[in-house]
């Protein structure tokens, strides 16, 4: 498995993650860096606006969100494509075909101090 450019491990002035989104068992991953005080106050309904993804294409999920973006934010969009980019990238090139379910959730775990699930 390539491993990802992991932030920095200190980061008391920021609020740190590891987003996933799969594709037919092909996984995209993306990192995101919030600075302290901006930080969601419950991670899970932050990212539940990625429910809509589910069955779509990853074209389909790009045009998705870039329709959402004035109203989820930003920054929480642009996390959310650069997640996508991994994800078509790794489709295209079969970037990490090898990976089980179990490997991703020990990768997840190695990296997370907590690991959100839905």
């Amino acid at each position: 498995m390539r491993k990802l450019p992991l932030l920095p491990h200190e980061h008391s002035d920021s609020y740190c993650g590891l987003f996933k989104i799969s594709c037919g068992g092909i996984h995209g991953f993306a990192e995101f860096n919030l600075p302290r005080g901006s930080e969601p106050a419950d991670l899970v309904k932050w990212a539940s606006v990625l429910g809509g993804l589910k069955g779509l294409e990853p074209k389909q999920a790009i045009h998705y969100i870039t329709e959402h973006q004035s109203l989820w934010g930003e920054v929480r969009a642009h996390f959310f494509l650069k997640c996508l980019d991994n994800l078509i990238f790794n489709l295209e090139t079969n970037g990490n075909l090898h990976m089980s379910q179990e490997q991703v959730r020990a990768f997840l775990m190695e990296y997370a101090l907590t690991y959100y699930s839905f």
